[in-house]
């Protein structure tokens, strides 16, 4: 199957179901008279200074309290304006769990002179997110640079931060929400086991509550201690405003000056936190019994804050245990075969918290030996001493990742609200510098010193005569560690040359080689000298895959497990070494797909590494055993989890391929057998025989000469002609009609619904162009859309609603989707709501603005996800593969921009409205009736 032009509604739907939502908004001119009158702005415009310059980001300090944190970047085409809040639930009074969170979805309600924000963010094409957690809370828009957003953007954010314009009502609303959220947490037994875990861990700190609150706060405290909590919290000298990308900085500081210099410099100091967690004396223990399939067992340390002096080895002796090659987790619980997955963790904070070990057991299989084994591998360092090369390995690993994530400043722009919330943004840079100076020693004495019996929550009290104590000093304040830092030379920044259909192909060279494969090169010189290469490698046949779809799926995550050259282990130290990522995907079958991601100076011997990993792979027995273990027990999830269960349902009703067919529905069962059958010598045949470049698609952008590049591939991956045929596998799907499945998945609080209907249409039909922006209005553009507005805004019923189409290019039919989560009694009031929002469009249809809106929101984001040079690459293989010119984006936008309201109606009727539904839900119904 072709790839297909994934509709902007379609990632915007899937952004909606996620635990984050891109939210939306609309503005207001500024009133003068209406922010004069609120005591928290005044007429006096505060002073704004320079502080001081760290690795290309500007620091400044408005005279009312505001820190601003500029960084530059002109060749991104995006910019990011991002507020931290130094307020997360840890701010929370007894009463109050869950304030800063509901909080924050109620300054999405509007403000003074920025009222129903909702609309605006989509019109104007902005990715917009919020999210509240333990010491911080934050606000932020992605989008295309311009003055006109920015000075938007920045009015906006001032605006709500003194002129939030909630109400009662809609605080009530918004309740129905909230627990739907909470519902959906309390599906996932891991979820709430490690709520439970840091409930027992903390007997006085706030880190012991859940940041989404107890239900009975969230549920009952007044309104009027919600505007308090905002009164109080909500102010410029509580606040960081970072922007990253591409702006002028002297327009956007005259707007921060103009817009937050107008709010008034608080009288009284931001209080601050003094509970304290006492040392743990005795271990102890949570036993949580709630339906599932898998069992998990988990470790709790205290360790201090991530400001403490010992946090460098504490991140490096975390690294140590989780790598997923090479750490002790991998080798001691995983590849003997205890444990299907295992991982380390923790969430450095502003105060004293915690690090994590957790293991998946099997089904149906006891876990006490996992259990000791875990225990005894984390509290028995002092007797198997962390090594030199375990040292080595995880600092080289560590540093890369901190290199490359630096490479990208809007997301570096996302990144320091995490580093603002621990206690000053300049961390991100020091903890680098200090994880470079962590020796042995240092490692081996915290590990010694934290993870100790006493310090460990597992859950049980046992009366310990002589208690050994893991005791959290002070330590110097970040003040004092940082007096005299500098921070290093700012990375070498990339090419001022913006992504457009025109400059692409003016530089684009195209090649193809006399085994068949495609090449497309983009030459442009990316931040720190970065490259990227996308390869697609379509391969086999229906006859040549059937029966080995299992074995097919497990071969990409295989590449890694070792070559005739490389151990697993010594793969990912290369990929350190080489300050590379690789990705490989066999998740479709018949479809092979490579992803590289490279800087300059080690080009030639990373493509050298992945041809090396690409043609001698070792599929060894053991790391099969431990893939296929994986896989069966995520399977086994799927039996219980609504989501999966009402996805399993329709497609098993709507895949019309023969028994056997490689793309044929199975079920979870057959997966499994399938699974079992799965051997070395099953994986060397299929690897010889179907991995070729004898019909592969290269795109590749970066800083090389486009002739030497192909060249340079050619001779290093034109070897791989695996020799069967390859035949497109064409699609099909049943026509299903008044399917009505309502599937009781017991004990879970939150349903699962999905609406599904094959579709005749696809992207190169005349009404696609309609039936995607009459998709986008109605379910697909996230809170603008009907159904959000509808279903969660107005009622409250679901945490998260929409709808989205999955076309192909040039095949006959695709699929319309429409989802919700719910409370299991609230999900029949679901459908009623989404018939009655068809109803209202089939007799009174959109309106113009509804669709301009719609176009406009759907082209910018389509031309803001080009901004990211890999999707490039992901765009010029997609073309390749389907035949289609660059031009046909300029198509596109002109096709959109020519729609009339008349012409969306008449596609939403079509292709929407008049559809016969077919419901596919999973929830434990039978206890909503007897509520």
């Amino acid at each position: 199957m072709k790839n297909r032009l994934m509709a902007n509604t379609f990632s915007k739907t899937l952004i909606a179901s996620a635990v984050v939502f891109a939210l939306a908004g609309c503005s207001a001119t500024q009133n003068e008279t209406q922010a004069v009158a609120n005591p928290k702005v005044t007429t006096e415009i505060a002073d704004i200074n320079f502080v001081r310059s760290v690795e290309g980001i500007e620091e400044y300090q408005l005279s009312n309290g505001l820190k601003v944190l500029l960084y530059p970047d002109q060749a991104q085409s995006k910019v990011i304006v991002n507020v931290t809040y130094r307020v997360g639930s840890v701010h929370e009074h007894y009463g109050e769990t869950g304030m800063a969170h509901l909080l924050e979805h109620m300054l999405f309600k509007g403000s003074t002179n920025y009222k129903d924000i909702d609309k605006e963010f989509n019109k104007r094409g902005m990715g917009a997110n919020a999210s509240a957690w333990l010491d911080r809370t934050n606000y932020y828009q992605s989008f295309e640079s311009s003055p006109e957003n920015l000075e938007w953007a920045i009015g906006m954010e001032a605006d709500r931060m003194v002129n939030a314009t909630f109400t009662k009502e809609q605080l009530e609303s918004e309740m129905t929400v909230v627990r739907n959220e909470m519902e959906r947490g309390e599906n996932s037994p891991i979820r709430i086991l490690m709520a439970r875990m840091n409930s027992s861990a903390y007997l006085w700190h706030n880190y012991g509550n859940s940041t989404i609150g107890a239900r009975s706060d969230v549920e009952n405290f007044p309104f009027e201690r919600l505007r308090r909590f905002y009164d109080k919290h909500y102010r410029p000298d509580n606040a960081v405003l970072t922007i990253a990308g591409r702006f002028d900085k002297q327009f956007v500081l005259d707007q921060v000056q103009k817009q937050f210099g107008r709010l008034a410099k608080p009288e009284t100091p931001v209080a601050p936190l003094y509970t304290k967690e006492p040392t743990q004396d005795g271990d102890r223990e949570v036993n949580l019994r709630r339906v599932g399939e898998v069992p998990v067992i988990a470790l709790h340390y205290h360790i201090p804050s991530a400001l403490h002096s010992d946090t460098a080895a504490l991140q490096v002796f975390e690294r140590i245990f989780s790598d997923t090659a090479r750490g002790r987790m991998q080798k001691t619980l995983v590849e003997p075969g205890k444990a299907p997955f295992a991982g380390t963790w923790s969430m450095p904070r502003n105060q004293p918290s915690g690090m994590y070990f957790m293991a998946n057991g099997f089904k149906g299989q006891d876990y006490t030996d996992l259990e000791q084994s875990l225990v005894e591998m984390v509290e028995s360092v002092k007797e198997n001493k962390i090594t030199e090369e375990e040292l080595n390995q995880a600092k080289t690993a560590m540093l890369k990742e901190k290199e490359d994530a630096l490479r990208n400043v809007v997301s570096v722009g996302s990144q320091l609200t995490e580093y603002i919330a621990m206690g000053d943004y300049r961390y991100i840079f020091y903890l680098r510098d200090l994880i470079e100076k962590v020796t042995l020693e240092d490692v081996q004495r915290v590990a010694e010193k934290y993870f100790v019996k006493s310090n460990r929550t597992l859950g049980r009290f046992i009366p310990t005569e002589a208690p050994v104590r893991a005791e959290i000093t002070e330590d110097a304040s970040i003040k004092e560690q940082l007096a005299t830092y500098k921070g290093r030379a700012v990375v070498e920044a990339g090419e001022v040359y913006d992504n457009t259909v025109a400059n692409i192909e003016a530089r684009k060279k195209e090649f193809k080689w006399d085994l068949g494969t495609t090449v497309s090169v983009y030459p442009k010189k990316l931040r720190g000298g970065e490259v990227n290469i996308t390869m697609k490698l379509p391969t086999g046949n229906v006859n040549s895959l059937k029966g080995y779809v299992a074995d097919f799926n497990l071969m990409g995550g295989l590449m890694f497990s070792g070559s005739e050259k490389y151990s697993k282990e010594q793969i990912a130290t290369k990929l350190a070494e080489l300050k590379a990522s690789i990705r490989f995907n066999t998740n479709s079958v018949g479809n092979i797909s490579v992803n590289v991601k490279a800087v300059k100076e080690n080009l030639n011997e990373t493509l050298d590494f992945v041809a090396e990993l690409m043609t001698n792979p070792l599929f060894e027995e053991s790391e099969i055993a431990i893939d296929r273990k994986a896989t069966i027990t995520g399977l086994e999830t799927q039996r219980s989890e609504p989501r999966d269960v009402a996805a399993n349902a329709f497609r098993k009703a709507f895949y019309g391929y023969a028994e056997g067919h490689p793309k044929a529905y199975r079920d979870i069962d057959t997966k499994i057998a399938d699974l079992n059958r799965v051997t070395q010598k099953r994986l060397k045949e299929l690897h010889k025989s179907h991995w070729s470049f004898s019909n592969g698609h290269i795109g590749v952008v970066g800083d090389v000469d486009a002739k030497a590049i192909s060249a340079a591939l050619e001779s290093k991956f034109s070897h791989l002609a695996g020799k069967v045929a390859y035949e497109e596998m064409e699609p099909k799907l049943n026509k299903v009609t008044g399917a009505d499945n309502w599937i009781e998945t017991p004990d879970k609080a939150n349903a699962q619904l999905y609406i599904v209907n094959r579709l005749d249409l696809n992207q190169q039909h005349p009404d696609y162009y309609a039936a995607s922006i009459a998709n986008s209005i109605f379910g697909g553009s996230g809170f603008a859309s009907r159904l959000m507005q509808r279903i969660r805004v107005k009622e409250g019923y679901s945490y998260g609603t929409g709808s989205w189409m999955q076309l192909e290019f040039d095949k006959p039919s695709g699929m319309y989707f429409m989802y919700a989560i719910a409370a299991p009694e609230n999900m029949k009031p679901v459908v009623a709501a989404y018939k009655e929002e068809v109803e209202k469009v089939l007799k009174d249809g959109f309106t113009d603005e509804e669709v301009k809106n719609a176009i406009d929101g759907d082209l910018k984001a389509l031309w803001s996800s080009w901004a990211n040079d890999a999707r490039i690459g992901s765009v010029m293989v997609e073309n390749q593969d389907l035949g289609r010119e660059l031009s046909w984006f300029n198509t596109y936008e002109e096709k959109l921009r020519a729609l009339t309201t008349e012409e969306v109606n008449a596609a939403f009727r079509k292709y929407i409205g008049e559809q016969e539904l077919n419901i596919f839900a999973a929830g434990d119904f039978a206890k909503a009736g007897k509520k």
